[in-house]
């Protein structure tokens, strides 16, 4: 058999068959392994080249900062903070069950899991299709658990932390109401704001993740506040620690958003807030009558819009407190918060009286105020049941006399009341520059009716009587605010604002509010100043009701009510001001809740706020210094 072999070896035909199947088995090899190359660097080469890069090079979008928000005088009252986020980047992880049980071992001070099980589980499961996006997993971390995932990257491949902003409050529950706060946008938000691009220009497109301003001035100028990301590629070790910008590839620098400076005093804003106690339910707006900036918009019970800023689980306990909460600290009781206007609507049905022809200021009822006014079968009682006698308007204003009203009232008519109304903004929202505003409701014969058509009611001329002295009416602080600036300037009603002007981050103002008029008033000047002459004597004459507005070298003027509470108890107290009387820089409504008298609760806060604003500027303050 050797021989044999032997002799096959040395056959030639033997030795090129051997040589061919040999060649053929090399060219298998060569083409199966250049399917393989073609199919690694041509069908997959994108992906690999993409993870190759990821393992060394990064992507990263540099998030623009947000404007800031300042008050009249260059106070901050919204700015940025550092945040860190701890997340999974796909690409780099490569044992998510080891990952998975390492993460689980992280405790804080009191012993309970650092990281959600459930929120970690579906983060690795949707990394399987979101391999380059990093995805989340706790936000707004403390430097301590930075700390912990910085020393544990041997253990945590694919774990990585990113460095973010986050909004910031620095007055806390001060002013929340009109600053409003920011949350993460909603997918749904993502899509349709897509389609509305044109709207918000160049600050587009929105991702998700991103902070998008959800209520107040937040969400009114958010496409100014927004600014522009940029772009940039960073080095990263086998770990993902990030170690230094690759210069050399290009980069998109971010383009920081504008910063607003409103009409806000913050000195003023805040002293308005201290002087609600914080079980007090109520509001307090100040105007300037010249112009429509609000200086002060306090509403109580208050909110802290930092807690949106805080991870996602602290966030969802703060906001469950709120909305549970009996007292309804999310609503802003100075634009959505419905009252009857009380004694203060007594001001319109004065001017309805005197623009009717058919009083003049010196005229007197037809009947005295015997502690109330017979009118059919009812006899509708007056506040003071000791009465007030025979009184001619100014008189009547002053002490608030509700039978000289019940009787103006129906001498001039729902119509003729209704439309001074209408002229001073009531009935109608006034288009300030905050989300969610109230627009009141005046009533008639024709409203009323629609109104109460379920219960079988219907309009009597009686009505009437009750909605002379402000109760059926239906107002909102703001709305009594901008009444009394009105009454202070007697000429236009102006649409209160918020914005005084925006600005870049070079201090280039790119946008100066222009004030805008609501309504001119119908006014003669002899009826504005029997007006004035009216709310001097409410606040300075002896017999005025609201004494406690008083102040020392200004002259105040203004009207004090106290409407009913459709709940029972305490009666809403309520004040109306303006100052100085005969030359207006400021206009206060101040509205409680179920407090008492406006004369003796409400009147005092407009006081001190008056005080408060006449001594800096007798002081030398300026009013901007921006």
């Amino acid at each position: 058999m050797i021989a044999n072999n032997s002799n096959r070896l040395d056959d030639p035909f033997f030795r090129g068959s051997v040589a061919r199947n040999l060649a053929i088995l090399f060219g298998v090899m060569l083409i199966g392994l250049a399917a393989r190359l073609f199919y690694l660097q041509i069908v997959k080469g994108s992906y690999h080249q993409k993870l190759s890069d990821q393992n060394s090079i990064r992507l990263q979008i540099v998030h623009a900062p947000r404007g800031l928000i300042y008050d009249r005088k260059g106070v901050l009252i919204a700015r940025n903070r550092p945040s860190y986020q701890v997340a999974i980047l796909p690409t780099q992880l490569k044992e998510p069950k080891r990952v998975f049980a390492n993460l689980m071992r992280f405790r804080d001070s009191t012993g309970n899991r650092i990281f959600d099980s459930a929120l970690v589980e579906w983060s690795l499961a949707r990394g399987r299709w979101k391999k380059f996006q990093p995805l989340v997993i706790h936000e707004d971390a403390s430097p301590e658990v930075v700390a912990m995932v910085e020393e544990h990257q041997l253990d945590l491949p694919g774990i990585i932390t990113i460095m973010d902003s986050r909004r910031s409050y620095p007055f806390g529950s001060s002013a929340a109401h009109v600053i409003g706060y920011m949350d993460e946008i909603k997918e749904e938000e993502l899509e349709s704001i897509k389609e509305d691009k044109e709207d918000f220009g160049d600050t587009l497109p929105y991702m998700k993740g991103d902070r998008i301003g959800r209520k107040g001035l937040e969400k009114t100028y958010e496409p100014y506040f927004r600014g522009k990301d940029g772009v940039r590629y960073i080095k990263v070790n086998a770990f993902g620690k990030e170690i230094e910008v690759i210069k050399e590839l290009p980069q998109i620098k971010p383009m920081a958003g504008n910063n607003l400076v409103t009409t806000l005093d913050m000195e003023l804003q805040c002293l308005a807030e201290s002087l609600m106690a914080d079980t007090v339910r109520g509001a307090v707006v100040a105007i300037d009558p010249r112009n429509g900036e609000v200086m002060v918009m306090a509403s109580s019970p208050r909110m802290d819009g930092n807690i949106f800023s805080l991870s996602r689980e602290r966030r969802s306990k703060e906001w469950a407190k709120l909305a549970l909460d009996p007292a309804m600290p999310l609503n802003n009781r100075a634009t959505v918060g419905g009252y009857e206007p009380g004694s203060t609507f007594k001001g319109v049905v004065s001017i309805a009286g005197l623009q009717s022809g058919k009083i003049r200021e010196t005229d007197r009822m037809a009947k005295p105020c015997v502690g109330g006014y017979r009118f059919g079968n009812r006899f509708w009682r007056c506040w003071d049941p000791k009465g007030h006698g025979s009184l001619a308007m100014i008189d009547a204003f002053t002490e608030s006399c509700d039978a000289y009203y019940y009787q103006l009232g129906l001498v001039v008519g729902m119509d003729g009341i209704n439309r001074v109304a209408r002229e001073f903004g009531f009935g109608a929202h006034t288009g300030i520059d905050v989300d969610d505003e109230r627009s009141g409701e005046l009533m008639d014969s024709t409203s009323y009716t629609n109104k109460f058509r379920k219960r079988g009611w219907t309009w009597s001329r009686g009505l009437v009587l009750n909605l002379s002295i402000g109760q059926g009416q239906i107002v909102t602080p703001l709305q009594l605010a901008n009444y009394a600036a009105g009454l202070g300037n007697g000429k236009v009603l102006y649409k209160p604002h918020f914005i005084k002007e925006i600005r870049n981050r070079e201090g280039q103002i790119v946008l100066a509010y222009q004030s805008q008029i609501l309504s001119k008033l119908d006014l003669t000047d002899e009826q504005h100043a029997i007006m004035l002459k009216a709310m001097e004597a409410v606040v300075n004459s002896p017999r005025g009701t609201g004494g406690r507005a008083r102040m020392t070298g200004v002259i105040v003027g203004g009207k004090t009510g106290s409407a009913e509470n459709p709940h029972g108890g305490k009666t809403h107290a309520l004040f109306i001001g303006v100052a100085p009387l005969y030359q207006p820089e400021l206009a206060i409504a101040v509205v409680l809740e179920n407090v008492g008298h406006g004369g003796s609760i409400a009147a005092p806060i407009a006081g001190e706020i008056f005080k408060r604003y006449f001594k800096r500027k007798m002081a030398g303050d300026k009013q901007q210094v921006l």
